[in-house]
């Protein structure tokens, strides 16, 4: 009978040792987003420096998430801190390279800074993802036009209009071009 009750009593035991550590696992999987939320809080009331820190300890919970590094970048947007934006968005492209929207938000802000190309660049890789996004035709239209390339913007501004992009069909109803 001694002999059973410790049998019993290390199966309980160890029972509870490993509820304690899916425990423990499922704290921590559960953390990174807790933190993204956390972020997207703080970002949204503009304390954009508590919602870097959040992030900053997703990616450190999730490293191979592209979602926190995204969202970092466009906090650091938001700040006006484009070159640290762009390191966020890269990071994330490198997680995710079939992500189309990582490569329009890392567009817009090389568009930001001014540097057409690379946004052209990055927007045509968007394209390339999702030929139905019109925002990124929209956007490589804006860029085009930054560099007076002004037939390929109409071209995207047309095609940005036939996806229904609102803003895209007031450029061209302004201009009294059908699309």
């Amino acid at each position: 009978m001694a002999a059973r009750t410790g049998k019993m009593r290390y199966l309980l035991i160890q029972c509870r040792l490993s509820l304690l550590l899916v425990g423990i696992l499922f704290f921590f999987a559960c953390n990174a987003s807790y933190l993204e939320k956390f972020g997207e809080f703080d970002a949204r009331q503009g304390n954009y420096e508590e919602a870097i820190k959040d992030y900053t300890k997703a990616i450190r919970y999730a490293p191979k998430d592209p979602v926190p590094r995204a969202a970092r970048g466009y906090v650091y947007q938001k700040m006006g801190k484009n070159d640290e934006a762009i390191a966020g968005y890269t990071q994330a492209i490198q997680l995710d390279p079939t992500d189309d929207e990582l490569y329009l938000i890392r567009g817009i802000a090389y568009s930001l800074k001014g540097l057409q190309d690379e946004a052209i660049l990055d927007y045509s890789k968007a394209i390339a993802i999702d030929p139905r996004n019109a925002d990124a035709y929209f956007n490589r239209a804006q860029s085009y036009e930054a560099k007076n390339v002004n037939d390929k913007a109409i071209e995207d501004y047309q095609m940005a209009a036939r996806l229904n992009h609102h803003r895209a069909r007031g450029v061209l109803t302004g201009r009294k071009i059908s699309w």
